[in-house]
């Protein structure tokens, strides 16, 4: 049924199926890694441009 998938998600579903916590666990010790990166990426853009608002005030359309 999950032959399809790739990535981490298939190695979790795979690891859970199989009973393999410990390879679980890192797959999702991966999973919130990559969150927590992808909001730390989030946070400098919001910053960026929450301190460069002066540059940008012609872009805007309104």
């Amino acid at each position: 049924m999950y032959r399809d998938l790739q990535g981490i998600q298939s190695r979790l579903i795979s690891a859970g199926s199989a009973m393999q916590m410990g390879l679980a666990f890192s797959g999702l010790m991966v999973v919130g890694a990559m969150a927590m990166a992808i909001g730390d990426v989030r946070a400098v853009q919001r910053h960026r441009k929450n301190t460069t608002a002066w540059a940008h005030r012609g872009s805007q359309g309104g």
